[in-house]
C-alpha cells in the first residue's frame, strides 16, 4: 500500500508540475471517456511529451448502480504512440496506441488490503488494485487555435493481470475465452496549447 502510495505522489507531482518538467511535458490535454475499466464515465487531466509520442494521464471515474455498483476509480495511465498518419492538415490519425494504467477501486466490497477473517495466503491480490495494458487508435482534428490545439477521439481496449491469471490458471483453460477478458472505452480530449 505504502508502494502505491508513492507512485500516486509521484505521479501526480509530475502531472500538475509548473516547473522543468512542463518543458518535457508541455502539452496539456483534458478528456472525458466512457466505459474501459477506469469507471462507467471518467474523466481526467494529461501530459504530452515534447515529442509527441508519450502520453500521462490521471483520472477519476465512477460507476453508478445501475452499472455495476457504486464505484470510484482513481488511474494513472501511460500512452505510447509510436507514430503518426497526418491525412491532411486538418487530420491526423494515431493508429496505434500503446499503454498501461494502475487503477485504484474504491468501494464496499474492494479492500486495499485484505481482512483479518482471510488467512493472509488465501488471496494473493489486492482486490481494489489492478494493473491494466491497452491497444487503442486515435483520430484528432487540428485547430492550431491560440487556445486548443487538437480535439481528439479515441477507442481503447484493455485486459487487466488479474483477467489475464484467470484466462491462464489451468482450471479455466477451458471455461474463460480471451474475449471476455478484454473491456473496450471511448473517449475524447482536448489538447491546449
Amino acid at each position: 500500500m505504502k508502494s502505491l502510495t508513492l507512485l500516486f505522489l509521484f505521479f501526480s507531482q509530475f502531472l500538475f508540475a509548473q516547473t522543468e518538467k512542463k518543458k518535457i511535458f508541455p502539452t496539456e490535454a483534458a478528456g472525458i471517456q466512457f466505459a474501459g475499466s477506469i469507471g462507467w464515465l471518467s474523466a481526467g487531466y494529461f501530459r504530452q511529451a515534447a515529442n509527441k509520442k508519450i502520453e500521462l494521464g490521471f483520472l477519476y471515474g465512477y460507476t453508478p448502480e445501475f452499472a455495476g455498483g457504486r464505484i470510484h476509480t482513481i488511474a494513472l495511465k501511460f500512452i505510447y504512440e509510436p507514430f503518426r498518419l497526418n491525412v491532411n492538415p486538418d487530420i491526423q490519425i494515431e493508429p496505434l496506441q500503446a499503454g498501461a494504467f494502475f487503477t485504484q477501486n474504491f468501494a464496499r466490497n474492494l479492500y486495499i488490503s485484505w481482512p483479518e477473517k482471510y488467512n493472509t495466503s488465501y488471496y494473493k491480490w489486492i482486490s481494489s488494485l489492478r494493473i491494466h495494458v491497452l491497444l487503442g487508435s486515435q483520430v484528432s482534428y487540428i485547430l492550431n487555435d491560440k487556445v486548443v490545439q487538437k480535439i481528439s477521439f479515441y477507442f481503447e481496449a484493455n485486459t487487466n493481470d488479474l483477467y489475464y491469471r484467470s484466462l491462464r490458471a489451468n482450471s479455466n483453460k477451458h471455461s474463460l475465452a480471451l474475449y471476455e477478458i478484454i473491456f473496450f472505452g471511448i473517449g475524447s480530449k482536448v489538447y491546449f496549447e
